[in-house]
This record gives C-alpha cells, sequence and structure tokens, in this order.
C-alpha cells in the first residue's frame, strides 16, 4: 500500500469525481456479485451521487490513488449527531491489501466531529470486515446488513492534522477565535460554500489547536493559524506539510487528467 496516496475529496463536483466513483463501483460490485451495470445504470449511478451529495449540508470523502488514478473510495454525510457511510469501494486488483481498511478508519475519523454514531449498510460479501471493526447489526434482525458503531472517545483524532468538510458551530466557535489572535476574521459560511480545502490540528485531548486554509492553487497564499501558548512552530509545520502534500497531490492529478483528455 506504499505507493497508495489516500487524499480528502473536499469538492465531489470535481470533473471526474462521481464518475471515478462509479466505475469503482461497478468493477468491486460485478467482481463480488457478477453484476455489471449497463450504460443506463451507469448514468442513473452519477446523477443519483450528484443529487445526493447537493441535498445535503455535511458530506466527506477520500479517494486511494494510484499514480494520480483513483482506486478506492469512501463517501459518506452527517446528519445531527449520525455519520453515514454511504459507499466504500475498491477495485478489484486492489482488494486486500488494507486499503478498505485505511478508507474506513479516515471516514470514521471525518466523522468525529459532532456525531456520535457511524451507520451503514453492507454488501453481505463485506460484513465480516465491518464486524472486524466492531460495527454490529442493527437489533432488528441478527442477520441484518444495517450497521452501527458508536464513537468512543478512543476513536477520535489526537495529536494530528484533520481535514475539515464542513465547518459546524463548534468547529466555527474555536477557529473564529483562534484567527481573532492573528487580528483575522475567520469566515465558516465562505469556506463551507466555497468548499474550501482545510485541516486542523487537534492536540492529544481532540481539542482544536490550530489550523490551516487555502485553495489547491500553488501560487495561493496559505493561512496558517495556531492557538496561543501551543508549540506554534511544530503545529505550523505540521499544518503546512499535510496541506502542501494535498495541494501537490490534487495538481498532479489535475495534470494527468488534462493528459488524458487529449
Amino acid at each position: 500500500m506504499s505507493d497508495i496516496n489516500f487524499l480528502p475529496i473536499f469538492n465531489q463536483a470535481e470533473t471526474g469525481v462521481w464518475e471515478d466513483f462509479a466505475r469503482i463501483r461497478d468493477a468491486a460490485t460485478y467482481h463480488v456479485c457478477g453484476y455489471s451495470m449497463t450504460s443506463k445504470d451507469y448514468d442513473e449511478l452519477i446523477k443519483e451521487f450528484m443529487r445526493n451529495w447537493r441535498r445535503r449540508s455535511f458530506n466527506f470523502a477520500f479517494g486511494a490513488y494510484q499514480d494520480e488514478n483513483m482506486v478506492g473510495f469512501v463517501e459518506g454525510n452527517c446528519t445531527g449527531d449520525m455519520a453515514t457511510i454511504n459507499s466504500l469501494y475498491v477495485m478489484p486488483e486492489h482488494m486486500n491489501k488494507k486499503i478498505g481498511s485505511k478508507l474506513l478508519r479516515l471516514a470514521e475519523k471525518a466523522g468525529t466531529f459532532g456525531a456520535t454514531a457511524l451507520d451503514l449498510v453492507s454488501l453481505c460479501s463485506a460484513q465480516k470486515f465491518y464486524e472486524r471493526y466492531n460495527y454490529i447489526p442493527l437489533p432488528i434482525m441478527r442477520t441484518s446488513n444495517h450497521y452501527r458503531k458508536n464513537i468512543t472517545k478512543q476513536m477520535k483524532p489526537t495529536s494530528t492534522v484533520v481535514p475539515v468538510f464542513k465547518v459546524t458551530k463548534d468547529i466555527d466557535k474555536v477557529c473564529k477565535k483562534i484567527s481573532g489572535l492573528y487580528g483575522v476574521e475567520f469566515d465558516a459560511s465562505y469556506v463551507n460554500s466555497a468548499h474550501l480545502p482545510m485541516f486542523l490540528y487537534v492536540d492529544a485531548f481532540s481539542d482544536i489547536q490550530g489550523m490551516v486554509l487555502g485553495k489547491a492553487d500553488k501560487r495561493s497564499k496559505l493561512n496558517i493559524y495556531v492557538n496561543e501558548h501551543q508549540p506554534k512552530d511544530f503545529i505550523k509545520s505540521k499544518l503546512d506539510k499535510e496541506f502542501k502534500n494535498f495541494r501537490r497531490s490534487f495538481l498532479n492529478k489535475l495534470k494527468n487528467q488534462k493528459i488524458n483528455l487529449k
């Protein structure tokens, strides 16, 4: 898995994202179930991804990339205190390489801001996979493929950098305080509407202590802010490294897409 790069997808409306989702889901379900989508099924699936993304206020997604080609993805959303994993698929040739496990862990971290539980519907072939990560069938029936996992304190990200897919009220409050130390007014509505790439640094207690936001354009300035009484150089270096890795990978992916279109 060393040659696989995992990236947050802040804006699923970017060119090719839903097409990649559909391509990977089709290949994975054919491998497992022997069913291949028709062109009509394919078009309807892309429209479904689009409709769901547009009607939800809090979406999250991660892609697994090899040489800028997506080989796996996970996508979901949060509603109230429930985070739902809607899709997790990996290309057949990349199965059993722990890519699905990594995507699941990333989705779990994305859902820990505000949610108290994770919810999903599993394919029969994937039930053992989710049970291995402590997902439990809902008590409607013991053989249900509807699974749930409570978010515990141990699951919350600590001493790490995490992507922000939506600035919630709680996150907004902390970010306003931190940016205010620099005389800057944080605008959560702009970040959310523009799907601006943003990362937070959370400490050992899962408290937000720093943030970085900017555009994927390498010419754009990164805005890095760190809370008072914190190791500023250390946190800034972590945020700077994470954002630049995302930006470099994102721009390489765009460049590769343009080459393939020629």
